[in-house]
């Protein structure tokens, strides 16, 4: 499957946001924008940020999700803190708390694609709580795989689960106080790589399917690959 390209904005390291925000690294792109971390200073007060910048598209936009997603969850310990949010140059930015590697990337450290029993254990919990809390304030993922779980970026946060990137993410049918499936067929949707049945069969996709995806990622770090891997239709 072909990745989709990565968004090229014009922001650089070094370069002021709103004269408080010094870009230093960028640490993570998509289709629509840039991640970077970022120093941000007033007066006295200095403090290290992520700032996550994309194309201001009027009919198209990542910052609502990401902001109202982040706004929901501030009591959790789950998810990167909100600080601000605004445009730019013609690009709007999100501010929100830096945090630190991706599963992946800790998992490839030592052995690709496996944990051990007790760290899987540990992720499991975690996770499976972390997802709890999204469902419970009204919204499915659909996108859950390695990449979009990260650990915390200090000493006191590193034994921590966040789950990040909302771009997919999508506010879940709820009436009379009960979540009703929707009425209509949807597209594809997540990674293909962890993707339920329901997202192959193109159904739009419910708190079940993050579950799914995420047994999918244990799976694989706990075996070392996909059950189906090495499969091939018959022609």
């Amino acid at each position: 499957m072909t990745q989709p390209l990565a968004a090229e904005v014009p922001f650089k390291m070094g370069d002021v946001i709103k004269d408080a925000y010094t870009l230093q690294l960028q640490i993570g792109a998509g289709t629509y924008g840039v991640i970077f971390s970022a120093l941000f200073k007033s007066g006295d007060l200095t403090k290290h940020v992520a700032i996550k910048l994309e194309k201001n598209i009027a009919q198209f936009s990542l910052q609502a999700n990401e902001v109202l997603i982040m706004k929901s969850l501030v009591e959790s310990q789950h998810y990167a803190k909100f600080y601000q949010c605004g445009s730019c140059d013609q690009y709007k930015f999100v501010v929100m708390e830096l945090l630190g590697p991706s599963l992946i990337k800790l998992v490839n450290r030592k052995r690709p694609y496996q944990l051990s029993t007790l760290q899987l254990l540990k992720f499991g919990q975690q996770s499976i709580q972390t997802l709890q809390e999204l469902h419970r304030a009204g919204f499915v993922h659909r996108d859950v795989k390695p990449d979009n779980f990260v650990i915390g970026n200090s000493l006191e946060s590193a034994g921590i689960i966040y789950l990040i990137d909302f771009g997919l993410c999508k506010k879940l049918f709820i009436h009379d106080g009960k979540i009703t499936k929707p009425t209509r067929k949807g597209s594809f949707r997540g990674t293909l790589r962890y993707a339920s049945p329901n997202a192959h069969n193109k159904i739009e996709l419910g708190r079940q399917d993050d579950l799914i995806s995420l047994l999918y990622m244990m799976i694989e770090f706990y075996t070392g690959k996909l059950p189906w891997q090495g499969i091939t239709d018959p022609v």
